[in-house]
């Protein structure tokens, strides 16, 4: 199977996907609407160095994510797809690194198909219209990964007997250390901890090899290994330049925390790098918890639906590794994507918080794993694998079956009018025949429906289904029926539950009030026509009791999946009238 023009397959192919998911649908979770309006909040003061949500300090997250999402503000106007392109446009940019990688590490057929596999997987889809830092990171560690390990995979073995290894220039180690601080301006010292933790020890490996080479056979043992130890690791240092990367990472992420330190007097780098770092790695934080098999299992999910076929990429790579079967360059290059899935899903199965996103930067390893052997496989007159290949068939198909059910059980605990989205599941399901169907006459064929699948699905799911889903989403029309009761914008008020989604769609200050404060809340509430408090119906009775005769509930709505309804509390609309009409008539006798 040979594809012509790789680059404008994959541009047409991706960028159709990611479009195709972005429907106005309203932010779902915590994370979206907070990190909003906080590049909300930099757009309106033009303080574009400390973070700010709802008048706090946030210190969850630095800040690369909020300066592109508020760029796109300036550009495009607030919206829900202004603050996600910036994640759209990172994912097509790691897919264009696939392509390189896959093109140079195996052909360009390899490259194709990694980066549409990429693309075509569930949890990228989801992140890739969402407006959190997690798939701008992705591209960036990527790039990182794929710009340093391609200087050690040749194309042929002419260089294999070489005892140095070769040595990034200058320009590429700069490149590779200013991604590196971008990374760490948006997530931190993981953005470049992590793409190193991947390619030094991998390097380190290649600088073994090449020193412990021998007539042509690896001879390795562990008095050599320990003799030739030290000098490999000199030879990774120097061929890695890491000095030059790290001076490079510094001179782009240094200054913004040095800024950031210094206006808040320290108090964001301590909650960053000491709640948010430490923290979340020795203890689970909000309730994020699980075991050690929790983000194994949880990307059998994410990478769906080729997840069905990655355990067997996997088994197949590391037998093929240990036994030599390959060339050199191959075997090398197949213990990078081992090593590439193994030391992101490990690190952070060691951590106590746990969330399924964590590991997305382990994922387009993982493409180009299913990629390279799905190529490879398709290239040969019959399946290595029959009895795996034929299990992955099956379990693409019961994806789709575990996808539409579990949308319409949701249905039954809130998420309403969402069971058209449950036809998406039939994606796989007659992806999964025609996959069997094209097996038994052209392998390449079954590659192609394969990932024609994944992209279809994928783009549904976080499309039109996602749209669906969407409209279960109840606080946005509230807050909005808030700001049209008062005329306009309201001023708003919580009573013992906040959220983000508030926050954001206040497009303002929201006060809090726990209990205990009743009389705050009040107070507002009396303040003004246009002062609206939420409470949850559960705690209304705190309120109703001393609640101003003009005052009432003008609205409700359910939020997802919680048990009470939310209930806005503002000035009666005849009460309203009454009072502007007292007014104009003191004023007409005034005069």
């Amino acid at each position: 199977m040979t594809i012509r023009h790789p680059l404008a397959v994959v541009l047409v192919a991706a960028t159709a996907c990611l479009a195709l998911g972005f429907a106005a649908t309203p932010f779902w979770d915590e994370d979206e609407p907070r990190f909003a309006a906080i590049a909300q909040t930099m757009v309106a003061t033009g303080d574009w160095v400390v973070p700010m949500y709802n008048d706090s300090l946030a210190v969850d997250k630095p800040v690369l994510m909020h300066w592109c999402m508020a760029a796109c503000f300036m550009l495009f106007g607030t919206s829900e797809s202004a603050a996600r392109l910036p994640s759209a446009l990172a994912t097509l940019l790691t897919a264009l690194a696939l392509l390189r990688a896959g093109t140079r590490f195996f052909n360009p057929t390899t490259g194709v198909v990694a980066a549409l596999a990429f693309v075509g997987c569930l949890l990228v889809g989801i992140e890739s219209h969402a407006a959190t830092p997690d798939a701008i990171l992705v591209a960036l560690t990527t790039w990182i990964t794929v710009l340093a390990a391609e200087v050690y995979l040749p194309h042929s073995s002419s260089r294999s007997s070489t005892v140095l290894a070769p040595q990034l220039t200058i320009i590429r180690a700069t490149s590779i250390g200013a991604l590196a601080g971008l990374a760490v301006l948006c997530k931190g010292p993981i953005g470049f901890i992590g793409p190193l933790a991947v390619v030094v020890p991998w390097v380190w490996w290649i600088a073994m090899q090449r020193r412990c080479l021998s007539d042509n056979r690896l001879q390795l043992t562990l008095s050599r290994l320990a003799r030739e130890s030290l000098p490999a690791t000199l030879d990774t240092l120097r061929s890695l330049r890491l000095g030059v990367v790290s001076v490079a990472m510094l001179a782009v992420a240094a200054p913004w925390y040095t800024a950031v330190s210094l206006a808040t007097d320290g108090e964001w780098t301590t909650g960053f790098f000491l709640v948010h770092n430490v923290g979340r790695f020795v203890a689970p934080m909000e309730k994020h918890s699980g075991g050690f098999l929790f983000h194994p299992l949880a990307m059998l999910v994410g990478f769906y639906p080729w997840s069905c076929f990655l355990p067997l990429s996997m088994v197949v790579a590391g037998w093929r590794i240990w036994k030599r079967s390959d060339s050199p360059a191959v075997s090398q290059t197949l213990l990078l994507l081992l090593l590439w899935i193994t030391i992101w899903v490990g690190a952070f199965s060691a951590a106590a918080t746990k969330l399924p996103n964590y590991v997305l930067p382990a994922y387009p390893a993982a493409a180009l794993l299913v990629a390279a052997l799905g190529v490879e496989a398709a290239r040969r007159t019959q399946w290595d694998h029959p009895r795996w290949m034929g299990s992955g068939t099956v379990s693409l198909g019961l994806g789709g079956v575990a996808f539409g059910a579990t949308v319409l059980t949701a249905t039954a605990y809130g998420l309403t009018d969402a069971e058209p989205a449950a036809l998406v599941g039939a994606v796989p399901i007659v992806g999964a025949v025609a996959c069997w169907w094209y097996a038994q006459r052209s392998f390449s064929a079954a590659l192609a429906a394969m990932t024609l699948t994944g992209l279809v699905f994928t783009a549904l799911a976080v499309g039109p289904a996602a749209q669906q889903i969407g409209k279960a989403n109840a606080l946005p029309a509230l807050v909005q029926q808030a700001h049209s009761h008062a005329g306009g914008h309201a001023r708003l008020g919580t009573y013992t539950h906040n959220t983000p989604n508030i926050v954001y769609y206040s497009a303002g200050h929201v006060s809090e009030w726990v209990p205990g404060q009743t009389a705050e809340a009040l107070a507002f509430l009396n303040s003004g026509a246009d002062a609206v408090v939420i409470v949850p119906e559960n705690c209304f009775p705190d309120l109703a009791a001393a609640l101003p005769p003009q005052s009432g509930i003008i609205g409700r709505a359910r939020p997802l999946f919680q048990q009470h309804d939310f209930l806005l509390l503002g000035t009666k609309k005849n009460a309203a009238n009454r009072s502007a009409a007292h007014h104009s008539t003191t004023d007409n006798t005034n005069r």
